[in-house]
């Protein structure tokens, strides 16, 4: 089975697990992955927005309907579970901040807000714990239409955003507020936005096996130089992704690929609330049994998720969506449907 951005969006989700899970897991691999999510959203979307959508206003509403039906109603449901396990373990004895200190209720009601909404999500107080992430991308998805149809913006809105970083200085103790601010992250998808209109050009680089090849090589660098994905690392991989999101664009899949790419945004909410239940069981936190049992029960949690809410709400989004620009060739046309079912399962 050729690999297609299904399985490379469920393996970037499986690093995220298997980091956040198991003490013994590398360094490194873990962040590269959430920017790999951002510059892969940010090539999707402007590839939907420039050839399905289109900037009239019509289609900017079913582009901010269909993106609110993905994303907000698993979500609500990771913030339920997020408040039951707050509520009945530590009944257990467990503090689920051992696990992930941002897991805590929110302490104000602004940042009630901001967990339900999805909108600068403070820290801590996270009922859902890997929500920050989540959120810069909602608020992206507000700016991504300008980008999408204007290079001059997408240009602009990267080489600010690297002045940003660059300011801050490229160094271990700035890691936090580069990584996870909105302002901060706003080069990656804007990358993935570049990558996107740039596509033709580039394509003549797409070298599917080889791409993701050197991007795990990347991943091991820090088992000699423990300091680089804390600063250079983190650029690097924004470059390795994008080439592996081009390479694997066009990919024609199978089956399997949309499986994986359908399981891979619960995989990702789910991952520390599945954990944080069996700690009352007595198994080792963070060990490998920790890992392995929690990403099993977050498969099967993630496929009901997929069966019982994804799938349904599904058939509201709108799907008579008129082509933007001119009509495309027949080949740029298949293109841009087999693009259009990867951001269904993104």
């Amino acid at each position: 089975m050729k690999m297609g951005l299904g399985t490379w969006r469920f393996f970037l989700a499986f690093l995220v697990v298997i980091s956040h899970l198991w003490s013994g897991m590398i360094h490194g691999p873990a962040a590269y992955s959430v920017w790999g999510f951002f510059i892969l959203s940010g090539f999707l979307m402007t590839h939907v927005l420039r050839h399905k959508y289109g900037d009239t206003r019509g289609g900017l509403t079913d582009y901010a309907y269909n993106r609110f039906l993905r994303i907000y109603p698993a979500y609500v449901v990771a913030v339920l579970a997020g408040a039951a396990c707050l509520v009945i373990l530590p009944k257990f004895g467990v503090t689920l901040a051992d696990l992930n200190p941002q897991f805590d209720w929110p302490h104000s009601a602004r940042e009630w807000a901001a967990n339900v909404l999805l909108i600068a999500v403070p820290a801590p107080g996270l009922l859902v714990p890997v929500s920050g992430a989540l959120a810069v991308e909602v608020c992206v998805y507000v700016l991504m239409p300008l980008l999408a149809f204007s290079r001059a913006a997408a240009w602009t809105s990267l080489i600010l955003s690297v002045l940003l970083n660059l300011k801050l200085g490229l160094t271990i103790d700035t890691f936090g507020e580069r990584y996870s601010s909105f302002l901060t992250c706003f080069m990656v998808f804007s990358c993935g936005c570049l990558l996107s209109q740039y596509r033709e050009k580039l394509n003549v680089l797409r070298a599917p096996l080889l791409s993701v090849a050197v991007w795990l090589l990347h991943g091991l660098i820090w088992l000699k130089y423990d300091q680089w994905p804390w600063t250079y690392g983190l650029y690097v991989s924004i470059v390795l992704s994008g080439w592996v999101v081009l390479s694997l664009a066009s990919q024609k899949t199978g089956k399997l690929d949309t499986v994986l790419g359908d399981l891979s945004y619960p995989l990702y909410l789910f991952h520390t609330t599945v954990a944080v239940c069996l700690i009352p069981f007595g198994i080792k936190m963070r060990s490998f049994e920790f890992f392995a049992l929690s990403f099993i029960l977050t498969i099967g949690v993630s496929w009901a998720i997929v069966v019982l809410v994804d799938k349904p709400l599904a058939q509201l989004k709108k799907k008579n969506v008129e082509r933007a620009r001119s009509p495309a060739s027949n080949a740029a046309a298949d293109l841009a449907q087999l693009e259009e079912k990867n951001v269904e399962r993104a």
